[in-house]
């Protein structure tokens, strides 16, 4: 079977061996005590692996489900109260939007204040770092069911209840989805900023790893990371498309 150019991983394929031949030709330009070779990172994550650093990885994990769980469990609830009640957007939307574009990052020495530097704090760094995508995601999903859906279930005195489950829900789950996805990406930063402010765990690693210049290790945790953000979206993705099938036409 011969592959043609317009198969998509062809396609990915051309992309990204272009992309390492890229960065090869750059790191060989630069020399090692910049950017490390493929062989370098290869070889960084070797001795990532030999040196147990994955289990300090998994122990940042918890922190980040454990405070992405909290903003999924609270942000869903209250960004459809959102979208559906005038008054609960009057009420919560100003300071929601307000924290939505604020640096949460500058808010880091209060949580630290109030949080100590233990679980709580990485815990709660990760949930503020996630929670706004979710909740103004849910919001737009639940405001932007189709009004004709919402009449013919008026129309055939479809109670509230029901609307809510049979019309409301299904039409803003894509949304929410779509927050979920965006919420994940940006937890794994809140994770790793959170740890490198109390210089433990990942964030710990990679700062003493920055300082000592041990960039082929430094490298290939923060690949690492990366990768792990990316499957991890790709997941809530790929549940999407299995759950919900019709999230595509709702999107369009």
């Amino acid at each position: 079977m011969t592959l043609s150019t317009h198969n998509k991983w062809v396609q990915r394929a051309i992309v990204w061996g272009a992309l390492l031949v890229i960065y090869q030709l750059a790191a060989l330009a630069a020399g090692d005590f910049y950017l490390p070779t493929l062989q370098g990172l290869v070889d960084g994550f070797v001795q990532i692996v030999q040196d147990g650093r994955l289990e300090v990885v998994a122990k940042s994990l918890e922190h980040l489900l454990v405070g992405f769980g909290l903003a999924v469990l609270i942000g869903v609830p209250v960004g459809v109260a959102m979208g559906r009640s005038f008054v609960v957007d009057q009420v919560a939307g100003m300071y929601v939007r307000g924290l939505f574009v604020t640096s949460l990052a500058a808010l880091l020495p209060l949580l630290i204040i109030i949080f100590g530097v233990g679980f709580r704090f990485q815990v709660a760094v990760v949930f503020l770092f996630s929670v706004f995508f979710v909740i103004v995601n849910s919001a737009a999903g639940a405001r932007d069911v189709p009004r004709a859906l919402m009449r013919t279930a008026e129309a055939f005195c479809v109670p509230r209840r029901r609307q809510f489950t049979g019309v409301v829900l299904p039409s803003a789950l894509p949304y929410i989805v779509i927050g979920l996805r965006l919420a994940i990406a940006n937890a794994y930063t809140g994770m790793v900023l959170a740890e490198l402010w109390v210089g433990v765990g990942t964030g710990g690693i990679l700062k003493n790893m920055g300082q000592n210049r041990d960039l082929p290790k430094f490298y290939a945790m923060v690949l690492l990371i990366t990768l792990l953000a990316a499957l991890s979206s790709y997941a809530i993705r790929f549940a999407e498309r299995r759950l919900m099938p019709w999230a595509d036409e709702v999107r369009a």
